[in-house]
């Protein structure tokens, strides 16, 4: 509490380095000296303690099965305990929570971290949202996972580690074609600069010659 504000009236309470630990009922009296400390006011105020949740991050899909699509979406450091929907964003309608595994645990700060895993039939194309929701603090945090029929290319990439080798190998050929060209560019460049300094020294002496070599001939 701060001596100058209450000297104006003000008896605002500040606690510093809050922790979910503070959350419970703290009871506010003022006595009043001039009527020999008699209660003027009493009031119970409840502290409510609220932190708010990461920007979900939602995995990228993959397919446990052939007719099966997981995604995973994770939230951390936030309290209280949240609420975790899962959205079909080409409509905003909400999809079963049957559909999902919710885990939600305390981590070392005293804070919710949650995961939450939702299995649904695979489609050729899915957009969904993942949503963490604060009510304390009427937080929605919502992230967006698209996918399309680009899922089973991706797939045969992963399968297929030949191409992605060859393209390595590739990329390495034309790099090693570049540095030689390069070498070669130096290569020839000192030469011609070689040449070009003989040249010039053989000017020199040409333009003024020693008199014993011009001399009595």
């Amino acid at each position: 509490m701060s001596l100058a504000g209450m000297r104006q009236g003000d008896f605002s309470l500040r606690l510093f380095n809050v922790t979910p630990q503070d959350e419970q009922k703290f009871h506010c009296l003022v006595l009043s000296q001039s009527l020999g400390f008699q209660e003027v006011l009493s009031v119970v105020v409840t502290l409510h303690v609220a932190a708010n949740f990461s920007v979900p991050v939602v995995s990228t899909p993959h397919s446990p099965s052939q007719d099966e699509l997981t995604f995973t979406c994770t939230s951390i450091n936030g309290y209280p305990r949240p609420n975790v929907y899962w959205i079909n964003k080409t409509d905003n309608s909400l999809l079963d929570q049957a559909l999902q595994n919710d885990t939600v645990f305390l981590n070392t700060r005293g804070l919710y971290d949650v995961v939450s895993v939702l299995r649904i039939a695979r489609t050729p194309s899915v957009n969904i949202g993942c949503c963490i929701e604060n009510v304390l603090l009427r937080q929605n945090l919502t992230v967006g996972s698209q996918t399309g029929n680009n899922i089973g290319e991706r797939d045969k990439i992963t399968e297929n580690p030949v191409s992605t080798r060859e393209k390595t190998e590739v990329t390495w050929s034309v790099l090693g074609v570049l540095c030689l060209l390069v070498a070669v560019a130096v290569a020839i460049g000192w030469v011609c600069r070689d040449r070009w300094l003989r040249r010039s020294y053989a000017g020199v002496w040409a333009v003024r010659p020693e008199p014993e070599l011009t001399g009595h001939v």
